[in-house]
């Protein structure tokens, strides 16, 4: 895209500041319109790279109305506005912009704005026409199709159904670039793997992959989680902590769960995004840090930024390429891949000599809602294989979600007799005893493999009456 940008805004102090900052950053001004019926004649007359535009113009057509012309020209823009309410969010979104940008804004704040607008419109036009319909927006429609990569999946994300087809295609076109991306998905639906899958299709591939769950973090150490701090920074740093930036440093940062990151962290996790170097918490030395982010989050970000619990200039930082997943109702499809999968990880993990699942079991996992998406059925088959000695499961039963009662209800897939969830965690303790030939502490007992501490695993077996079948 050329850097010639057509200013569209009807307060010529406003406009006059903006052209200022423009060409001393090295950009042309074609020019300066007030209205709708003036950027069309600069457009019609010398169509520009791209336009900043004010979404309220005088008269009665506005800058949605100029966004429309613009969509059929192929032309870039970015939206100016003093107002980010709900509303005006929803009308910028429908028109697809490159960006948005709230008034009053740092010069600084505008110039990387710009920069991700060039680069998504540059990188657009290299794809083919449903993939840049695609990336131009920001949910892309579902059922899109697209070619089938080789296997049943990509770098161990399992899943062949055409909504995961497109996710692979689109991991693939930016695992090898190194700007930011922005996982999008309800929670359980595989966003950490997608990541790592980022991680190792890029450049940055042989060096660190660090993660940070930003919300299973104190408010007042996350900040301290990313940046470090030095000794005696604040009670309790007693000794000096490197950061995830710095522990990252040439690799990949991954930041889950970014939509609970306070705004005061933010604000500083921008400053990084631009400026490329930190400062610890209590130091002076400014360290420079070379690393790709790639957050993600199961919240509704654009909510967020009208309730004003969300940077609206971090958001377009971040989501310079956005990767919707899917939930696993959308891709039912791939469940019997994903049970199979996990029946054979788990089976060979607790020594199992289970192989597969009913043709019954595994149409009732087809037809069930999932709202723990994948994670949830993952859990699922590795209590069910937990609790087998057969070579085929046939009984899967699993967590139904609250009842109204707010209880939760054990269900069996095959139409057996419901159990209670005493039962099914009696059962399950039950099972795991068996192999572990009764041991429940150390090294391959009973509450290692349950991932509990020993004196927890105790408790349950005494009030679950099995204390006296199994001592150890």
């Amino acid at each position: 895209m050329h850097r010639s940008i057509l200013i569209v805004e009807d307060e010529l102090v406003v406009a006059g500041d903006i052209r200022l900052t423009l060409e001393r950053a090295g950009y042309t001004v074609s020019g300066i319109a007030r209205s709708y019926h003036s950027a069309m004649e600069n457009i019609n007359a010398s169509p520009p790279g791209l336009v900043l535009l004010d979404i309220f113009l005088k008269g009665d057509l506005t800058g949605i109305d100029v966004a429309a012309e613009l969509n059929k020209r192929d032309i870039p823009f970015v939206y100016l506005s003093a107002n980010c309410n709900t509303g005006v969010l929803e009308m910028a979104k429908v028109t697809q912009p490159s960006g948005f940008i709230v008034k009053p804004f740092r010069e600084k704040d505008l110039l990387v704005t710009l920069d991700i607008a060039r680069y998504r419109h540059d990188y657009k036009k290299q794809l083919g026409g449903e993939e840049r319909k695609q990336l131009r927006s920001e949910f892309p429609a579902p059922g899109t199709t697209a070619s089938r990569p080789e296997g049943p999946g990509l770098n161990g994300i399992i899943g062949s159904s055409p909504n995961m087809l497109r996710v692979f295609n689109l991991v693939k076109e930016v695992g090898p670039l190194d700007t930011s991306v922005l996982i999008l998905g309800e929670s359980g639906t595989g966003k950490e793997g997608i990541a790592n899958c980022i991680h190792h299709l890029s450049g940055r591939r042989r060096n660190p992959f660090v993660k940070l769950n930003c919300a299973a973090l104190p408010p007042n150490l996350v900040e301290s989680e990313l940046f470090g701090h030095e000794k005696g920074s604040f009670t309790g740093a007693y000794d000096r902590r490197i950061g995830k930036f710095e522990q990252a440093d040439g690799g990949t940062l991954f930041l889950d769960e970014i939509g609970e990151m306070q705004p005061s962290v933010q604000v500083k996790l921008l400053r990084v995004l631009q400026e490329r170097e930190i400062e610890r918490i209590g130091g002076r030395e400014t360290i420079n840090v070379n690393v790709r982010i790639i957050a993600a989050t199961n919240c509704n970000l654009e909510k967020a930024i009208a309730e004003g619990k969300f940077r609206l200039d971090l958001y377009y930082r971040l989501n310079v390429f956005p990767v919707i997943l899917p939930p696993l109702r959308e891709r039912r499809g791939d469940i019997p891949l994903l049970v199979d999968h996990f029946i054979k990880m788990y089976a060979q993990k607790t020594n199992k000599p289970v192989g597969g699942i009913s043709g019954d079991a595994l149409a009732r996992l087809v037809d069930y809602s999932w709202p723990g998406n994948v994670r949830e059925l993952q859990n699922l088959i590795e209590r069910s294989v937990l609790m087998s000695n057969e070579t085929i499961l046939q009984n899967v039963s699993f967590i139904s979600p609250l009842t109204k009662e707010g209880q939760h209800q054990a269900v069996e897939v095959t139409g057996g007799p419901v159990k209670t969830i005493a039962e099914m965690e009696r059962e399950h303790i039950l099972s795991v005893l068996r192999t572990c030939k009764g041991r429940i502490s150390g090294p391959g007992g009973a509450a290692s493999l349950l991932n509990l501490p020993a004196s927890t695993l105790k408790s349950k077996m005494k009030k679950l009456g099995i204390e006296k079948i199994y001592k150890g």
